[in-house]
């Protein structure tokens, strides 16, 4: 499926979810092979009630070479570094960093989990 596009507000919680190495193995500018279980736990929250947001820094071709990876991979999000409607309406503005409940980044203190526990976490608290 890839991009979702029926809206929606009422989501379990909103990830924000780094595209390079955290989704798929960095090779900047290119985009390298899947993270491990990555597209499998990233679509099973999609689908459990989750909102995705691929928050990278990425930008111009290199940032349309991670969308089009995204979209071959069949990995569902809603949107890509910008946050929700909802979201902009609710605080006024639209701002450069994306509004999430959880960030989840391989560049965190601690080094990024794996994805089993990645999901599991995730499920323990918001369901």
């Amino acid at each position: 499926m890839a991009q979702i596009r029926k809206y929606q507000t009422n989501f379990k919680a909103v990830l924000a979810i780094d595209f390079d190495g955290t989704i798929c193995d960095s090779e900047w500018p290119e985009c390298g092979p899947e993270r491990d279980l990555a597209k499998f736990y990233i679509n099973k929250l999609s689908r459990e009630g989750y909102g995705i947001i691929i928050n990278t820094c990425r930008e111009g071709v290199a940032l349309a070479k991670a969308i089009v990876w995204l979209n071959n991979h069949d990995i569902n999000y809603h949107y890509v570094n910008c946050n929700f409607p909802h979201v902009i309406k609710l605080y006024g503005a639209d701002c450069r960093k994306v509004s999430a409940d959880v960030y989840i980044d391989d560049k965190c203190i601690g080094g990024l989990p794996n994805w089993v526990d990645i999901y599991s976490r995730l499920t323990s608290i918001y369901g």
